[in-house]
């Protein structure tokens, strides 16, 4: 019986760690890991082929701008996959935590909106 004890309290510092340094170490993901999706401006040409593919209604184009609501993204991929121009990309944010709702809202500005 004391042997089992031993056992049982030496038993996860022989196992050692499990977790990561999160926060103070960014997560290691894995390569086929989604994030939060990210515009190239300079591609985007406004046809909003996005919007109609956002399961959430996550992403508004309006003329000259482009905003992600990232606490409605579900990093589906569904706006990278039609975007016809390639200007969408999912990226490596995935940490979404903040203590205001407005700073969950990403805009960009596009030249060529129609």
């Amino acid at each position: 019986m004391p042997m089992d004890v031993l056992d049982r309290i030496l038993r996860p510092l022989r196992r050692g760690r499990l977790t990561s340094r999160y926060p103070s170490v960014p997560p290691e993901l894995p390569p086929a890991a989604r994030g939060l999706p990210v515009l190239d401006a300079a591609r985007c040409d406004g046809t909003a082929a996005c919007v109609g593919a956002c399961p959430t209604g996550a992403i508004v184009v309006t003329p000259g701008a482009w905003t992600l609501d990232a606490g409605a993204c579900t990093f589906c991929g569904a706006c990278a996959r039609a975007c016809p121009t390639g200007a969408i990309a999912l990226g490596s944010r995935i940490e979404l935590a903040s203590d205001v709702r407005s700073d969950l809202v990403v805009r960009r500005s596009i030249g060529g909106a129609r």
